[in-house]
């Protein structure tokens, strides 16, 4: 077998998620369709993260298992990959490399404004939650994120791991300009020069984790839960029912994936 490290980008909206789905349009689908066309034999694709439906991924890790002695290059995938996709780079790779296990640590950022009234819905790649929100207090939220919490009360059930102890290397938000975010990628940001940006760089994530982390620091900033609340969360015991829905994953983007160099 021939092994690749592959980062590429993709535009989520209209996919049910990266991991392949019997009868569903999903990214890896995508993906291990277009390298079937290059390729002839096995070949098989894993990823980093198994973003969920909607979610987008500026720099997606992806090990290529490929029985083809054919050398694979950007250009060549690219020419067959569908236009919410775009290979960044591949790389040959250790065929023992495992892309989800390997990782020191992912980035998350999730894109927002809040224009109280308005709704956001014309919008392809930043969500919009209508309220005016108190960052201050958020800005107390994120600071209780940092270093190792257990997030039992941040995730959907359903996951795979074993454990809702995360660690959490660094976390804050700030106003950016997405039009810079954005240049020469796939994403626009439609004429929004302005947004949010809430970023979280951990070892890992659970499922849905990053967007009730936001649902949850946005009922913080319009006051339906105080920061004591919110603490109580995070430290307390679990809770059965939560006051937030998650956020909207069209502000979701998986931004990077680190590894230590050996491992690769």
């Amino acid at each position: 077998m021939n092994y690749y490290k592959a980062i590429i980008q993709y535009d989520g909206t209209e996919r049910m998620g990266f991991q392949w789905q019997e009868g569903m349009l999903t990214i890896q689908g995508d993906l291990n369709q277009s390298l079937q066309q290059l390729l002839t034999g096995k070949v098989t694709t894993r990823a980093a993260s198994r973003t969920d439906k909607g979610v987008h991924a500026f720099a997606q890790v992806i090990k290529i298992s490929a029985e083809d002695l054919l050398t694979l290059d950007p250009d060549h995938l690219n020419a067959v990959l569908p236009s919410h996709i775009r290979c960044l780079s591949i790389l040959p790779c250790r065929g023992d490399f495992i892309p989800s296990v390997d990782q020191v640590s992912k980035e998350y950022r999730y894109l927002f404004t809040n224009t109280p009234g308005e709704s956001g819905q014309d919008q392809r790649y930043i969500a919009q939650t209508p309220f005016t929100l108190n960052i201050s207090h958020i800005q107390t939220c994120l600071e209780m994120l940092k270093g190792r919490n257990d997030f039992k009360n941040f995730w959907s059930i359903g996951g795979l791991s074993n454990t809702t102890l995360r660690e959490i290397h660094e976390c804050d938000l700030k106003v950016i300009n997405p039009e810079v975010l954005f240049t020469d990628s796939l994403f626009s940001a439609q004429g929004v020069s302005s947004c949010w940006q809430f970023r979280i760089v951990g070892k890992g994530f659970l499922k849905h984790m990053v967007r009730h982390l936001v649902g949850a620091l946005w009922m913080v900033g319009n006051g339906r839960l105080s920061v004591e609340d919110f603490s109580n969360l995070l430290h307390g015991e679990q809770k059965e029912q939560r006051p937030w829905k998650k956020a909207d994953p069209r502000g979701l983007y998986l931004m990077k994936v680190s590894y230590e160099p050996e491992s690769v």
